[in-house]
């Protein structure tokens, strides 16, 4: 049996899932004045990356740009510095909040058609008074509250789709700040599993007097 065949196979590089451009991906708001002198982690440095790699596949950096900016995220030291680099790419991929224009829109209409209903079953009344004489049952109440009544409820909770929409966009914002948390620990647990792979293999390269491969560099621990 070859001496080369114990030696373990170099593992592939598993695929990093797209993560969400959206603030909430950092340990502090970058934006925050109160945050910008904060010291950035290796995840913050690192979230940004993911960002640029991400707008690089999306085609809305070349090379350069790219090139340029991951330079200046792996040099930098607070959170200030991180946030003009990834400003422009900062497209967020979770579900925005559903405009609330068409409902109040609705509920102008509704507001505006009940209206016109009393107006035209006051003026019936009217005309019928003044043509016979005498005061009637006032009977334009009955048809104003029937057809008031979903106007009214309308009115009291015409606002909690909205909010309701609100709640979902920020839950959904979570999960995609959850998920690029994970993205990123998956992808440091593969780059340290294929960093003790390639140290192995560099030490039975030595026990066997053969010179060992150049090992990559590690990450940037600043």
């Amino acid at each position: 049996m070859s001496q080369w065949e114990n030696l373990p196979q170099p593992l592939p590089e598993r695929p990093v899932a797209p993560v969400s451009a959206s603030w909430a991906g950092f340990s502090a708001d970058p934006r925050v004045p109160a945050n910008q002198p904060l010291r950035a982690s290796d995840a913050d440095r690192d979230f940004a990356s993911l960002l640029l790699s991400q707008a690089r596949a999306e085609g809305r950096l070349d090379q350069a740009e790219h090139d340029a900016r991951a330079l200046a995220v792996s040099r930098s030291r607070t959170l200030g510095e991180l946030a003009p680099q990834v400003a422009d790419v900062m497209v967020a991929h979770a579900v925005a909040a559903p405009s609330g224009r068409g409902q109040n829109r609705f509920l102008r209409a509704g507001v505006a058609g009940w209206a016109g209903l009393a107006l035209m079953f006051n003026a019936i009344w009217l005309m019928t008074v003044l043509t016979t004489g005498q005061l009637l049952y006032y009977w334009p109440m009955w048809p104003m509250l029937g057809t008031g009544i979903p106007v009214v409820i309308a009115l009291l909770y015409g606002g909690s789709g909205t909010e309701d929409a609100g709640r979902a966009a920020r839950r959904a914002e979570y999960r995609a700040a959850r998920d690029g948390h994970r993205a990123l620990r998956d992808e440091r647990k593969a780059g340290r599993d294929q960093r003790r792979a390639d140290r192995y293999q560099a030490r039975a390269a030595l026990r066997r007097g053969e010179t060992p491969p150049e090992l990559p560099p590690g990450p940037d621990l600043r």
